[in-house]
């Protein structure tokens, strides 16, 4: 089965390679920029930054947290993200705003380990990597195939414009493609929430004590 989901996966990439590495491209924009806006924070917004993280980082080493807490939360976060994405592909003109939620997407994470790499030092990239990278590594994927999805559905749309055209049986099964590789990227994304909530906690946990703000 997982081979299967995997040869899926990667046929999907292989035929839509072009799509795939400009939404890539757009994460990564969105990475470098949130990056360096940390640089531009006041030292008040800072200071505030870094107590919530010391606070979230003495949660972790003191207390056990919810697992099914995070799970439910990180579903519903990603589950918005995706339907965003979905809504888009079935509109002629959601093209351009993909892009422009990957890049927001990449912000966020861009941000988020650029704080912590630059409250921490050395110390934040260990603490940045084991927060971010097990469920990134498996959701952002996902979420750029769930968008490359999406923009070849718009653009088949875009050259169905009449209703007439878009009553054809082509179009209905490409729609119904659609929501099934979308559905198919969103099983996988589960996989990554799964990660986020009962693993990355216990590699937190490990290295918090080591980390010092």
């Amino acid at each position: 089965m997982i081979k299967k989901l995997r040869n899926i996966v990667r046929e999907h990439i292989a035929s839509n390679h072009s799509n795939c590495f400009f939404l890539l491209l757009a994460f990564i924009f969105g990475v470098i920029v949130g990056a360096f806006t940390v640089n531009g924070l006041s030292a008040m917004q800072r200071d505030e930054l870094s107590n919530y993280l010391q606070g979230f980082l003495q949660l972790f080493h003191n207390q056990n947290v919810n697992g099914a807490e995070l799970f439910s939360m990180g579903l519903v976060e990603n589950f918005k993200l995706i339907a965003l994405l979905w809504v888009l592909g079935v509109t002629i003109i959601g093209i351009p705003f993909i892009f422009l939620v990957m890049s927001v997407r990449g912000f966020v994470t861009g941000f988020t380990s650029g704080f912590i790499i630059n409250a921490l030092g050395m110390e934040g990239i260990l603490l940045a990597g084991f927060a971010l990278f097990p469920k990134e590594i498996i959701i952002i994927p996902c979420l750029i195939g769930i968008g490359v999805n999406g923009i070849n559905f718009s653009m088949r749309l875009a050259k169905n414009k009449t209703a007439q055209d878009q009553q054809n049986p082509g179009l209905k099964s490409a729609f119904l493609s659609y929501c099934l590789t979308s559905l198919l990227f969103t099983c996988i994304t589960v996989i990554g929430v799964i990660i986020d909530a009962y693993v990355t906690p216990v590699l937190i946990r490990m290295i918090a004590p080591l980390v010092t703000i």
